[in-house]
């Protein structure tokens, strides 16, 4: 009885123990199938975030390469097994690109399309024209330095006070002369369209080359309706009579400083190919595409350049006659030029910034030495670049105009002087005589300010853009003098990438003209502003500065100094020319 007893407790015991293991075992199945199946969750979830980052990263990465200056898609990147691949398309002036991120496999898309905004794109901490770049004392530039004239500094072999921290060029081909003019003071002038549509898509003019100088630039009287895209002005060969395929050399038409009305323009071209004498060439500006609602117009003559004709059409192979025979578009041939040079000097900083001339002197640089003779460097000459050539500048004078039209719009004043604790609200508003600001006084832009005479601030004046402007800047333009001795007067409207633009239309001839009779002279560090002077001249003295400087010429003296800001790489105004690429739709979608 006691053994039978024993018995069954002991089997009892099993029952229970494999109960327990049963019931463990589902617990534990039921456990860690939600955390299995919650951790590879998990792991898709960030493979396929992965992807959706690299697509993310390789559109914004278009959009900084637009802004740069490229019009191709960014080749694929990859980070961490995801590779991120962008296909381009160009439509109406727009661009629509559509990236692939993949890793593993997953695949997410990202759209955007991107289009031109209201802005001007300052590349340059300093550009000046034929008039060159003169730095004295121990002045200096933050940024890099495109002049198309010469950059002299202060100093010589083995040492120098002077500095840029970027890099310097000096163009060759600066200060061309004209060498063809299709142009009229006497006869009538025509409108032109194109870019509407397939027939009218692309334009051309043939000419004969009238000397072997390599051509520099060449300047057209046009227009734009709507907001067009940037587009390519190409030298080509003659092809019996029609354009060839073979491009000689070529440039942008950067829409931003083509206006809605009628101005020379300059197209600069990116590489320097001297002419065959007597030979026939053909001018095309080649769109890409079309759009009915934003494209260009040229002016015409009819029967002016007997040695041209005109065709328009699709580039290379469907180009005709233009409906009307005999016209020409008015244009003038640009070519030849100075050589550059560099001179005493020290260029870039930490083991980036390059120096490129044709000829450099006596200067130290860190990066490249690219020139094609030199002494009294800190390194050999790389001769194996050919000379840089002239770049435009980012305003053109059809901006100019179109921002002096929109202030007289806004009504008109006589001199201002404002002194004392006085406050004032302008623009837009043209002023026919002078704008002083004196004292302690204090000047808000609205809108476009354009003074006849000369624009002044002094004493602890300060001038500052209207916070309703938000990202947007101000402008002024001055017909005369500007001259600004206040430190820090000048402010934005207190959002990132707001500033002041300073416009003189004071021309200069000569360099001793330019260097005795500035036309914006900044004697204290003027603040968020940015200075325009592109027929005259700019002088920094005594602690100056600004943010950048377009001019004919430049002086630098004293412990002055220059500190480009990357936001003026898209500077913005609430009307005006179009400058830069920016997001108008960015989305993602299901595939290609």
């Amino acid at each position: 009885m006691i053994q039978r007893t024993t018995n069954k407790k002991g089997a009892a015991m099993i029952i229970v123990v494999l109960f327990f293991i049963i019931l463990s075992t589902t617990l534990l199945i039921g456990i860690s199938s939600p955390i299995s199946n919650q951790i590879k969750g998990t792991n898709e979830f960030l493979t396929s975030k992965a992807s959706y980052n690299i697509a993310d990263s390789q559109a914004e990465n278009a959009l900084y390469r637009f802004n740069k200056g490229k019009t191709d898609a960014p080749s694929p990147i990859s980070l961490l097994g995801a590779t991120g691949t962008a296909v381009l398309t160009d439509i109406a002036g727009q661009k629509n690109l559509v990236v692939e991120g993949s890793k593993s496999f997953f695949d997410r898309y990202i759209k955007a399309v991107f289009e031109t905004d209201e802005g001007v794109s300052f590349n340059y901490g300093l550009q000046v024209g034929n008039g060159g770049l003169q730095m004295s004392g121990s002045s200096y530039i933050v940024g890099n330095v495109y002049a198309n004239g010469d950059i002299v500094g202060n100093g010589g072999p083995g040492w120098y006070t002077t500095y840029i921290t970027g890099s310097a060029i000096a163009a060759t081909l600066s200060n061309p002369v004209e060498s063809i003019n299709i142009s009229s003071s006497t006869l009538s002038l025509s409108d032109f369209a194109f870019g509407q549509n397939n027939t009218n898509q692309d334009i051309s003019q043939s000419f004969v080359a009238a000397t072997t100088t390599a051509i520099n630039e060449i300047r057209f009287r046009i227009k734009k309706n709507g907001n067009p895209a940037n587009t390519t002005v190409k030298i080509v060969n003659n092809n019996n009579g029609t354009p060839g395929s073979t491009v000689i050399t070529s440039g942008t038409l950067n829409a931003s400083t083509v206006t809605t009305s009628f101005a020379y323009v300059p197209v600069v071209m990116s590489t320097s190919v001297p002419l065959s004498l007597g030979t026939t060439y053909w001018i095309v500006i080649d769109n890409g595409s079309n759009n009915a609602s934003n494209y260009y117009s040229l002016s015409t003559y009819n029967n002016l350049y007997l040695a041209g004709n005109t065709k328009y059409g699709r580039f290379v192979n469907n180009m005709t006659d233009l409906p009307t025979a005999g016209l020409d578009f008015d244009l003038s041939i640009w070519v030849g030029g100075d050589a550059g040079v560099i001179s005493n000097m020290g260029v870039g900083t930490s083991g980036s910034g390059d120096a490129w001339a044709n000829t450099i002197t006596n200067t130290t640089v860190t990066g490249n030495l690219k020139c094609k003779s030199g002494t009294g460097n800190n390194k050999a000459c790389d001769t194996s670049f050919a000379d840089p050539v002239s770049a435009p500048y980012p305003i053109s004078q059809a901006n100019i105009d179109e921002w002096k039209e929109q202030a007289t719009a806004g009504g008109a004043s006589t001199t201002i002087n404002m002194g004392g604790v006085e406050k004032r609200t302008l623009g837009p508003v043209k002023i026919n005589g002078n704008l002083t600001v004196g004292a302690s006084s204090e000047l808000t832009i609205t809108g476009p300010i354009y003074i006849t005479g000369n624009f002044t601030i002094s004493g602890a004046a300060k001038v500052k853009v209207s916070p309703t402007l938000g990202a947007s800047s101000g402008i002024i333009v001055a017909d005369n003098i500007i001259n600004v001795t206040a430190s820090g007067a000048v402010s934005g409207s207190g959002t990132p990438g707001s500033y002041v633009l300073l416009v003189s239309n004071k021309t200069c001839t000569t360099v001793a003209n330019c260097t005795s009779n500035p036309s914006i002279s900044i004697s204290g560090a003027a603040g968020a502003v940015v200075l325009n002077a592109a027929e005259g001249s700019v002088s920094f003295s005594g602690s100056a500065g600004a943010k950048a400087v377009v001019a004919k010429m430049m002086i630098m003296s004293g412990s002055t100094n220059l500190t480009y800001e990357s936001g003026l790489a898209d500077i913005n105004f609430t009307s005006g020319p179009s400058g830069s690429w920016v997001k108008q739709s960015w989305k993602e979608v299901l595939g290609w």
